[in-house]
């Protein structure tokens, strides 16, 4: 008696029926996409925009904004969605899933790879103006490539790298300090050597 109930209502078979007509549809949208119709692939993606988000917000505590895990999921979608006709599998959403997986993995490592490449460099940085420094106060003068090298125990190709580098940041900082200043607030004096400051002056005697 269920079952002539349940057939009489026909719930199941409108499921049934539904389910096959979207299953359907996505697949004549797949084969368009895989032949390059660009609306066909913009249909099929909105329709799976759900989860992609989903996949992103799951990984945002790991190193990347939830935004640029999403955009790295809707790249790696719309490459499943057209190559997925031509590689012989029957879920499509598992296929993308995978695909979508992969490639925000391969994001968050290359950001890890970046964030320590920076942190050696800064520390690298930073053992550079140290022993900088150091000659500099043992030696009364500036210390040379060779010196410098010696005492970090670098290459003298890293030594000159880094040094570089920090010549570079100590530019920009200057610049960025100039900012801040007020050219009102700085007295110009002309037609004097430049080890003769304006403080080194003396007082103007009165007339």
């Amino acid at each position: 008696m269920a079952g002539s109930r349940t057939w009489r209502d026909g719930r199941p078979s409108r499921q049934r029926s539904s389910g096959r007509r979207e299953g359907s549809q996505q697949e004549q949208l797949l084969r368009a996409a895989g032949r390059g119709d660009r609306q066909a692939r913009e249909a099929v993606a909105k329709a799976n925009l759900g989860w992609v988000a989903g996949a992103a917000a799951a990984r945002a505590d790991r190193g990347l904004a939830e935004a640029d895990l999403f955009q790295e999921g809707v790249v790696a979608l719309l490459e499943a969605i057209e190559t997925f006709a031509a590689s012989g599998e029957a879920d499509f959403e598992a296929f993308a899933r995978r695909r979508v997986a992969a490639r925000m993995e391969v994001a968050l490592d290359e950001e890890q790879r970046a964030v320590r490449d920076t942190e050696m460099l800064v520390r690298a940085a930073e053992d550079y103006a140290a022993a900088e420094l150091t000659i500099e106060r043992e030696l009364g003068r500036r210390a040379t490539d060779s010196e410098l090298a010696a005492r970090l125990e670098w290459s003298m190709e890293r030594t000159v790298t880094v040094g570089e580098m920090v010549a570079e940041a100590r530019r920009r900082y200057d610049e960025e300090l100039l900012q801040y200043l007020d050219p009102a607030d700085i007295e110009v004096v002309t037609g004097l050597p430049d080890w003769i400051s304006v403080g080194s002056l003396p007082p103007r005697p009165r007339e």
